[in-house]
């Protein structure tokens, strides 16, 4: 039987990086101007925290122990996004998306450079340059531009690849130790939290997240 599964490695940063076009920098509003003097009010004094009362020193609470699991449970859930932000095997995927993010991000950001620099040498010379020469210019900003666009896509393309790639390698090693546990457990059945999770209520004891973070971890 096909599993649907729905977590991600992150790719959503590409998004908000790589395929950004570059803008241009912002207009910086001019200095608010100064009121005529007698007309500018006080400025309040700094509120200031008053020390706890008591002598004896907080100490902060101890986490309260997980809830046990019931002993006569037939269902459990597992939050499989959270076994892949805490894991070991999760973290290094991370690291691996954040890597290749990083690297399409910078090439897509020169190659953007390049062609804001070739875009004002065009306007500050238009009027003096040489026809022969500006269309050169003209053309080689087109070609520019074009490469750009193969690179955002190309970087696309490579980002969800790697995100297909390392899911499902994270299935194959995590799906058999959900399928151990629920055997070991004599479950029924054990549901995946999610987007598309319809529980509304649920003892927490049923929470298997950290008890299949933990075998991943042994087993890695």
């Amino acid at each position: 039987m096909r599993r649907i599964l729905t977590f991600a490695f992150g790719a959503s940063l590409f998004a908000a990086t790589a395929v950004a076009q570059t803008a241009p920098p912002p207009t910086q509003n001019p200095p608010p101007a100064t009121p005529p003097a007698g007309t500018q009010k006080p400025t309040p004094p700094p509120l200031t925290v008053p020390p706890p009362t008591g002598t004896g020193t907080q100490t902060a609470k101890p986490p309260a122990p997980p809830t046990p699991f019931p002993a006569d449970a037939k269902i459990a859930f597992v939050d499989l996004q959270r076994v892949v932000n805490d894991s070991k095997l999760g973290k290094s995927g991370l690291d691996q998306m954040k890597a290749l993010n990083d690297k399409l991000s910078a090439a897509i950001q020169a190659k953007n450079k390049d062609i804001q620099a070739l875009q004002d040498k065009i306007n500050t010379q238009r009027t003096v340059a040489a026809e022969p020469v500006l269309s050169g210019w003209m053309k080689d900003l087109d070609r520019q531009q074009r490469e750009l666009q193969f690179m955002q896509q190309d970087a696309q393309v490579q980002v969800e690849q790697m995100q297909t790639d390392l899911l499902a390698s994270f299935q194959q090693k995590v799906l058999p130790i959900v399928e151990a546990i629920r055997n070991e457990r004599g479950l029924w059945m054990v549901f995946q939290l999610g987007e598309s999770a319809a529980i509304v209520a649920a003892h927490t004891g049923l929470d298997l997240t950290a008890e299949v973070t933990k075998r991943l971890d042994s087993a890695k």
